[in-house]
């Protein structure tokens, strides 16, 4: 059964139950913890930007803290924005 098929069963049969079985189905609810939000997925371009990383990763190709202040230091100095202080 899907998600969609579940919530779809609820949703007709909830009218109905009694006021106990409608607490009953309250209270089993309510006792389970809340999960996280679904996460959307990926992109095209996101996965392959995520594959690129990966491998530029792997071939040692990355920059340090350091370095990438530094870089983005450079690139805001040419729209007058100053220098980071951290």
């Amino acid at each position: 059964m899907t998600r969609a098929q579940a919530i779809s069963i609820i949703t007709a049969r909830i009218a109905e139950l009694d006021d106990e079985a409608v607490q009953a189905v309250a209270d089993l609810v309510q006792s389970m913890p809340h999960a996280e939000p679904p996460l959307r997925a990926l992109s095209d371009r996101e996965r392959t930007l995520l594959a690129r990383s990966k491998a530029d990763f792997a071939a040692g190709r990355s920059y340090s803290h350091e370095e990438m202040v530094a870089m983005i230091d450079e690139r805001l100095a040419l729209h007058g924005v100053p220098k980071s202080t951290e």
